[in-house]
């Protein structure tokens, strides 16, 4: 693991982020008509297809907050919050505006790069609209939370570190 905390600040980012959402989605979704699964089948299927199509733009989300809490220079859970749920708002705004520019009337094929990268990137915030785009916000804030724990583990102040040298 690195010294920063890189890898474990972005697998969660990752895998709490798309947790989140999941569980948002399935508690706030209408069930749909001739699906014969259950509630937890559901949860798990949910969870498996943002982990999939959601990876991409929860880590810029992630990417995007710690850039912008290492210029703020806090750790400070509450300012994490916020600044996650105007981050996930903007970005999901910005997604979904942007990749209905490129897609138009006409949904994506998949065919060739530029069909991957708008499915990799467009599809997560397009089940949100689909979902709850309120549901952005509070997934941003819960996720900026976690991540501000586990930015905050990983990169203590300076002083702090010095006063508890490793046994």
């Amino acid at each position: 693991m690195t010294k920063r905390g890189t890898l474990a600040y972005y697998l969660a980012a990752w895998v709490i982020g798309c947790f989140v959402l999941s569980v948002m989605a399935w508690a706030f979704a209408a069930p749909q008509e001739g699906v014969p699964l259950d509630a937890p089948a559901r949860l798990l299927i949910l969870y498996f297809l943002s982990l999939a199509y959601g990876a991409v733009d929860i880590l810029l989300f992630a990417f995007l907050l710690r850039c912008a809490m290492r210029l703020w220079a806090t750790h400070a859970v509450w300012i994490w919050a916020a600044v996650g749920a105007v981050v996930a708002t903007g970005m999901v705004r910005l997604l979904l505006w942007s990749g209905d520019l490129l897609v138009g009337s006409t949904p994506p094929t998949g065919r060739g790069p530029i069909g991957y990268l708008i499915l990799a990137v467009w599809t997560a915030p397009n089940a949100l609209r689909r979902a709850g785009i309120w549901e952005a916000p509070v997934g941003g804030a819960i996720t900026a939370i976690v991540l501000c724990l586990v930015d905050r583990a990983f990169n203590r102040p300076v002083e702090e570190a010095d006063a508890n040298p490793p046994a």
